[in-house]
């Protein structure tokens, strides 16, 4: 029973009931009850339902004036960029009938922009656009898209503000870059980085030598740098302009995307605009963050190339986190001196789940390991990892790093079921799922898509990071996430230094914490017409803090589609009341001045994990982590040691392989240090049958 139908219950229990003594009465009085409790239950859902939605809420719009009705290409950009920070995209067709239309818009305070289609220009009443826009003390800026060689220079000249201007075209030219100018106002983290151009043709303005139009980002050839998108000063009216952009020859292509830069390349312009218009209006985060995670380590010092001594002395010097993904099977294994490190430097050192036994592909397509089985791991896994807690004495994030890729949906399903906070992986799309289709997802490292359980992806650190990726997922509010093995300082304990430099420089206020703590923090705010704040929860846990200087009410929304029933939700650890309807969960959270409230769903119905068994009965997974240590601790030391590593992160070694392969490296080690005794015996009974004694250095 949720909190809400307790409390109906319990308001249904104080009504003063009548008393009969007599069996009929009481079958009647009891009726009586039944249907009045029923009667409450109903108008507390309404009642509750209706403060809902009369609850004072944003409505932030986006005016695009188009041509035709049908969708165009700009159009497209500008949903998605829309959607993206939860802005309203409102469509006009330009005629004589809908000049009326435009205008009031124009004027409303809930209008954060206004866009017009290059082909719609003439269609479209300039002086009553204008006049309308002038009329808002904070000036609505203006956006004309889609601009091309054909479109009419008069009216471009005329719109604009822009005495010389026309527009010509970059015939077919490999290696385009766009160059992003340094008006931070609108370019913020972008300023000053080239991002490679996802076209070989482009569209560019020409302007006049006397233009004072500023260039937010250009198309560059060669040494050729031609601007794409411009905005200028028109009578205390900034008018943006922005060249259409040339798609690719498979148009349906252009719209799906591989990661986050090659998404945000294809659209940066007018996510740009719209970000800039948004505001505190648009979804936004209010820090940004970032981790390195090295997985497979259990606390010893040294584990292979890995120091955490030398470790902790890079990170205080370069600021950066690192997490440890511990392999469960690990949980009593662990040395005073690491794990002393770890407990007094909480800000620097912290420790996720990375499997269960870590047997290779432990969780993996269901024909190979049943879904009960993964189940069972997962929920071993929590009690293995408490174990460790009471052994150690550490903290340890609920956050589950599945070995070698990522699990199948269902488990990510039974992970929500246990009150596991998040999974980050290499991918964030189940291996039995396909990826969703269009620039929006790929836009987010985090996907509630998949059990409504967040599921976020991380980069390796070993390939080169271009910085202007760093700075997209700046602008784009994206924590980052980062991973290695031991191997990675095989080069030196600093091997992550140049990374943490780069992502502190281009975002100094960036937070390195815990995979925990920042699952913590995965949420987005969006500011009300109440001056209160929408929240939009991706995780389960949320630290809502208020940094403002008064009391602040947030409006937290978390998508529950209701696969995995809530069993409740709690402020502080007290239980409230809460409302399931259309996908969502929505609570009322109250947060004073400088304060942070928890806020905490519960799935599990049987918390209780002590009671799973937590001893390592699997030989072969006993064999497999031995041999994984030897690997990871001796082999590591030496070229052909790291050789083999190499091939068995590169090429998918199966486990059977790994154990096969470590059986023979140790009795080939083994069988070496046996030989060189025997030729060490040798050599001394050779020199004793001489009558020499072995010499000896003095010093």
């Amino acid at each position: 029973m949720t909190p809400i139908r307790n409390l109906r219950s319990s308001l249904a229990d104080k009504i003063p009931w009548p008393s009969c003594g007599l069996a009929k009465e009481h079958a009647l009085s009891t009726s009586y009850r039944k249907y009045v409790r029923r009667i409450l239950q109903v108008t507390y859902s309404i009642v509750l339902f209706i403060l809902f939605l009369c609850l004072p809420c944003l409505s932030a719009d986006f005016y695009l004036i188009r041509s035709s009705d049908k969708p165009s290409a700009e159009q497209q950009e500008l949903k998605v960029a829309t959607q993206f920070y939860g802005i309203n995209l409102k469509t006009v067709t330009a005629t004589a009938d809908t000049v009326s239309v435009i205008t009031e818009a124009a004027k409303s305070n809930e209008t954060l922009a206004v866009a017009i289609e290059a082909n719609a220009l003439t269609n479209t009443n300039r002086s009553a656009l204008l006049s309308a826009l002038r009329e808002r003390k904070d000036r609505v800026p203006l956006l004309i898209l889609g601009v091309t060689s054909s479109t009419d220079q008069a009216s471009l000249s005329e719109w604009s503000g822009i005495t010389a201007i026309s527009v010509e075209k970059i015939a077919s030219s490999p290696g385009l870059h766009f160059v992003v100018g340094t008006q931070s106002s609108i370019s913020q983290q972008l300023s000053g980085f080239e991002l490679p151009s996802p076209s070989d043709q482009s569209f560019y303005f020409h302007l006049g030598p006397n233009s004072h139009a500023e260039q937010i980002i250009s198309v560059k050839k060669n040494t050729q740098v031609l601007s794409t998108f411009i905005s200028n000063d028109l009578h205390g009216q900034t008018v943006f302009l922005l060249c259409k952009r040339i798609l690719s020859g498979n148009q349906q292509t252009d719209w799906n995307s591989d990661n986050t830069e090659e998404a945000f390349e294809k659209i940066a312009s007018v996510m740009m605009f719209t970000k800039y218009c948004a505001g505190e209006r648009g979804w936004h985060a209010l820090h940004h963050y970032a981790n390195l995670t090295i997985d497979d380590p259990w606390l010893r010092e040294p584990y292979g190339n890995l120091s955490y001594k030398g470790l902790l002395g890079e990170m205080e010097k370069h600021n950066f986190h690192t997490t440890i993904a511990f392999i469960p099977w690990n949980f009593d294994r662990n040395e005073s001196e690491p794990v002393s490190l770890f407990r007094n430097h909480p800000d620097r050192f912290s420790v996720c789940i990375h499997g269960d036994n870590h047997d290779h592909k432990e969780f993996t397509d269901y024909r190979n390991k049943p879904l009960d089985v993964q189940v069972a791991a997962l929920r071993q896994s929590v009690a293995r990892m408490e174990k460790f807690q009471t052994v150690s004495g550490l903290p340890y994030d609920r956050v589950m790093v599945f070995p070698h890729s990522i699990a199948p949906r269902k488990t990510l399903d039974a992970l929500k079921a246990n009150d596991y906070l998040a999974t980050i992986n290499s991918q964030n799309v189940p291996m039995d799922s396909d990826k969703p289709p269009g620039l929006l997802f790929a836009l987010r490292p985090i996907t509630l898509l998949f059990g409504d359980f967040p599921s976020i992806l991380r980069y390796p650190a070993i390939k080169p990071t271009p910085a202007y990726r760093i700075a997209i997922d700046d602008f784009l509010d994206n924590p980052q996430f980062y991973y290695v093995h031991q191997d990675f300082f095989a080069s030196g304990i600093g091997a992550f230094d140049e990374l943490a430099d780069e992502v502190n420089k281009l975002q100094p206020d960036t937070m390195w914490r815990s995979v925990g703590e920042i699952a913590k923090h995965l949420y987005l705010l969006r500011l009300r017409e109440d001056s209160n704040y929408d929240v939009l929860a991706f995780s389960s846990n949320v630290l809502l803090h208020n940094p403002s200087g008064e009391t602040l009410v947030f409006y937290v929304r978390k998508q529950e589609s209701g696969s995995t029933p809530v069993k409740s939700v709690s402020i502080d650890g007290t239980a409230v009341p809460f409302q399931l309807g259309e996908g969502y969960l929505d609570i009322r959270v109250p947060v004073p001045a400088g304060e942070t409230r928890s806020i905490a769903v519960l799935y599990n119905s049987d918390p209780n994990f002590t009671s799973i068994g937590i001893a390592r009965n699997s030989i072969y997974a006993y064999a497999l982590r031995e041999i994984s240590d030897f690997r990871d601790i001796t082999m590591s030391q030496i070229r052909i040691g790291r050789a083999f590593t190499t091939l068995y992160y590169s090429r998918g070694a199966t486990a059977k392989l790994v154990v096969i392969g470590g059986c023979i490296v140790i009795v080939l080690c083994t069988v070496g240090g046996l030989l060189l005794i025997v030729i060490g015996k040798r050599k001394q009974i050779a020199q004793s049958a001489l009558g020499q004694t072995p010499s000896r250095t003095t010093h």
